[in-house]
């Protein structure tokens, strides 16, 4: 995922009996994508795209042309991205978010404490847990994380878009995949 770097904000409602809506929204804009989240109060929005392509500065101006004012507050978030090495160490066992990040599409991170929680559970059923067993952990829930991973780059391997560098990259990548089976 070439996504490391998002702006946020928060807004306000104008007429909430036709902005609160039931879903998130989000978009593929030049560099990344913005999401609108519906909340009680306000909705929530941000700008994820990749420092690779655009600079801060200049992804934070995309943003605020797609919202349609600088007005409001805007906090800027740099994601890392990836699974840590081990997964269980010692009595320590990462779960969720606190194992990795691929980014916010999707939400992963609520389905991944399901599901490693499975596997922790299905772990500590035995008598006397080896270090076998916590490497044995830990190979599951990457390989979890990998489907995780490639769930989300389908959002932009089967994307057309091509307007910019930043999807030209993304359409390269995804012909590459095609071509080597990855």
């Amino acid at each position: 995922m070439p996504n490391n770097s998002a702006w946020a904000t928060t807004i306000p409602y104008r007429d909430k009996r036709k902005e609160l809506v039931n879903f998130t929204d989000c978009r593929a804009v030049e560099n990344g994508w913005i999401w609108t989240i519906p909340l009680w109060s306000r909705r929530g929005c941000g700008y994820v795209y990749s420092d690779n392509f655009i600079d801060d500065d200049a992804a934070l101006k995309q943003f605020q042309k797609h919202l349609g004012t600088d007005e409001l507050e805007f906090k800027k978030i740099k994601m890392k991205i990836g699974i840590h090495e081990r997964l269980w160490e010692k009595n320590v066992v990462a779960i969720g978010l606190s194992s990795g990040f691929i980014e916010p599409l999707e939400s992963t991170g609520l389905f991944s404490v399901h599901e490693f929680l499975r596997e922790l559970i299905r772990e500590l059923k035995r008598d006397r847990v080896s270090q076998w067993d916590r490497d044995n952990f830990t190979y599951r829930c990457k390989d979890l994380f990998r489907v995780f991973a490639e769930f989300v780059s389908l959002h932009y391997i089967l994307s057309h878009r091509n307007d910019t560098e930043y999807w030209k990259h993304i359409q390269e990548k995804s012909q590459l995949r095609e071509e080597n089976r990855i």
